[in-house]
């Protein structure tokens, strides 16, 4: 991505861009930081089906989410040219605090960050689901389900038809639906000296079973959940829900790879 590749109503918003920087990237899109002479943003793009979808439902949740008091970013614009889609967002002054912890930090502050993050998922669980975000003809795992098995067909995923049949089997007892991040992971929290200033990518946000988040959110990584004291840390922020190794299972090892 070049500043000249920028669709010309985003540069007409913001203004002059005087330099253009790229930091750690994911998978489904290019993330850039501009700097303006006003302030910073953050844009995304994308360039396929799939992906659009997502960067499309992305825009669409932080607009409803805007009033809750949640640590995200704010929406200005999306954008369509061809067969990319473009984002402009707030510029959130972090690092992820997969990369924080990746620093072997002190131990007193990495215990901080890790509670820090226990207790932001609490506050989103918490939150008044957006009304855009209910479903009422089908449960949450239901429509994962029928998900999986379309993203299963047409894009490669690293789910499989034998994961899939067993997961429609296998699925565990309901319990009670909550506003759920989608994808909360340490990737896509912010830290600033071990406070959270910011939880991005939101396009998987919905009204939906909560353990899936958590399942995200211990997953094991470098100098991250390595260990029984990083799992009470978090659930001591969170709170009283706890899943069960067989849930974890279920959510981490399995629902998430066909996403």
């Amino acid at each position: 991505m070049k500043i000249q590749d920028i669709p010309i109503e985003i540069i007409d918003q913001i203004g002059e861009v005087r330099g253009i920087t790229f930091p750690r990237q994911g998978h489904t899109s290019i993330v850039a930081i501009l700097d303006t002479p006003d302030q910073k943003y953050i844009i995304k793009k994308t360039e396929n089906d799939l992906y659009n979808e997502w960067l499309s439902k992305e825009y669409n949740v932080l607009q409803y989410l805007c009033d809750t008091g949640l640590p995200i970013p704010k929406a200005y614009s999306f954008c369509a040219e061809n067969q990319s889609r473009w984002l402009l967002m707030d510029y959130m002054d972090g690092i992820s605090l997969r990369e924080f912890l990746a620093r072997e930090p002190d131990l007193k502050e990495k215990e901080k960050a890790i509670f820090n993050f226990g207790r932001c998922l609490k506050k989103i669980h918490e939150s008044a689901c957006p009304i855009e975000l209910l479903k009422k003809d089908r449960s949450w795992l239901d429509s994962m389900l029928l998900q999986a098995e379309y993203n299963l067909t047409h894009f490669a995923v690293d789910g499989s038809e034998e994961l899939l049949k067993r997961l429609k089997e296998d699925k565990p007892k309901p319990i009670e639906n909550t506003l759920i991040h989608g994808d909360f992971t340490i990737d896509n929290v912010l830290v600033n000296e071990c406070n959270i200033v910011g939880v991005i990518d939101w396009s998987g946000a919905a009204f939906g079973d909560p353990r899936y988040d958590v399942a995200l959110a211990i997953r094991p990584k470098h100098n991250a959940f390595e260990n029984e004291r990083d799992q009470e840390i978090f659930f001591d922020a969170y709170g009283t829900l706890r899943i069960t190794d067989e849930e974890y299972d279920y959510f981490e090892n399995g629902i998430y790879n066909f996403f």
